[in-house]
C-alpha cells in the first residue's frame, strides 16, 4: 500500500490547523476518517481531495 496514512497530529499539520476542535468540525463536514480499533487515522490523499472539493465551492466548509 503506497497510500500515506496520517495521525491526528499529522493531519492537523497537513490541514494547517492547530486545534482538535477544528479537526472534529472538518470530520463532521465530511473529512474521511479511517478507524482502526481505538485509533483514528487519515489518508493524505483523502485530505487533498477534501480540500480540492471545498476549494471548488469557494472554500466554504459548513459544519452542522
Amino acid at each position: 500500500m503506497d497510500q500515506e496514512i496520517l495521525t491526528r497530529k499529522q493531519a492537523m499539520s497537513a490541514l494547517n490547523i492547530k486545534d482538535y476542535r477544528a479537526l472534529n468540525k472538518l470530520i463532521k463536514a465530511g473529512l474521511p476518517v479511517i478507524h482502526a480499533g481505538s485509533y483514528v487515522r487519515f489518508s493524505k490523499s483523502d485530505i487533498s481531495e477534501f480540500l480540492e472539493k471545498h476549494k471548488e465551492r469557494g472554500g466554504e466548509v459548513t459544519c452542522k
